[in-house]
């Protein structure tokens, strides 16, 4: 019995130290980076920083290829979720950020103190993820169109492809949708797949509107380069109410981020 005891508290006590280290390890890095996403690789040498105060500094690397260049952006503490407590310069590839529109105010500005408790994607709540695009937002969405395209030309019976009335202003609209998941869910819609665009004068695509009109907020995304700094694209996410004032958002949102501390730092690839 006395062995049963100790081995019990032996077990207790390691699994004790284990959630120690493990939240210790979260408190340092509650972003979840893996180390191998933490920038350039090998020997290169980034030039110092200077910290803005009352924001989190990030240094942001592209995807892909010899990260030739790094970003040193500056979110301000209001847009930033409250459980991201760390204070030291951040390597990543992409920053979120909440906002309420219309103001574009982060959570915890003051005018926001009494806002509804919905899990966030309510009412007029956006969020934005930003990060070094080495395409621009146009050719990712033409390449989105076009495999779209060919999915609709192999005419299979697990998509339906369904063109609707143009609204809002937008050139193209139309959904697919997906009879089997249908069936298996009692007719659920769910995972119906609804598409706006915006074209150019020369028909290109400027932007394009990918949401999911049957599911709770966020349920319309678009993505667009950053018009002050094109090396920066934004990836914002809104109610499907809101698609009515698309680009009054998308305007608002690219001269709100334009506002904050963005510098273009060049380093030496690899």
């Amino acid at each position: 019995m006395f062995k049963k005891t100790l081995l019990t508290l032996g077990s207790l006590i390691i699994l004790g130290v284990a959630l120690f280290v493990a939240f210790a390890n979260w408190a340092r890095n509650p972003y979840g980076l893996e180390s191998e996403r933490l920038g350039p690789k090998g020997n290169e040498a980034l030039p110092p920083i200077a910290a803005v105060p009352n924001a989190k500094n990030y240094l942001l690397y592209p995807k892909h290829t010899e990260n030739a260049y790094v970003i040193h952006f500056a979110l301000p503490n209001e847009y930033i979720h409250e459980s991201n407590t760390t204070s030291r310069i951040l390597k990543s590839y992409s920053v979120s950020a909440s906002m309420y529109y219309p103001e574009l105010n982060g959570k915890f500005h003051p005018d926001n103190s009494n806002l509804p408790k919905c899990n966030g994607w309510c009412g007029g709540y956006i969020r934005a993820f930003i990060e070094p695009s080495e395409k621009a937002a146009n050719t990712i969405n033409a390449q989105t169109l076009e495999r779209i395209a060919h999915d609709r030309r192999q005419n299979s019976p697990l998509q339906l492809f369904e063109d609707l009335d143009k609204e809002l202003g937008l050139d193209d609209h139309f959904q697919v949708r997906y009879p089997v998941i249908e069936r298996k869910s009692n007719s659920g819609k769910s995972s119906t797949e609804e598409y706006f665009t915006k074209r150019g004068a020369n028909g290109e695509v400027r932007y394009l509107f990918e949401c999911s009109p049957y599911v709770p907020s966020p349920a319309c995304s678009v993505k667009f380069n950053l018009s002050s700094m094109p090396e920066l694209s934004v990836d914002i996410r809104f109610g499907r109410h809101l698609m009515t004032d698309w680009e009054t958002i998308i305007s608002s949102i690219d001269r709100k981020i334009a506002g904050w501390e963005v510098v273009k730092i060049e380093t030496a690839g690899e």
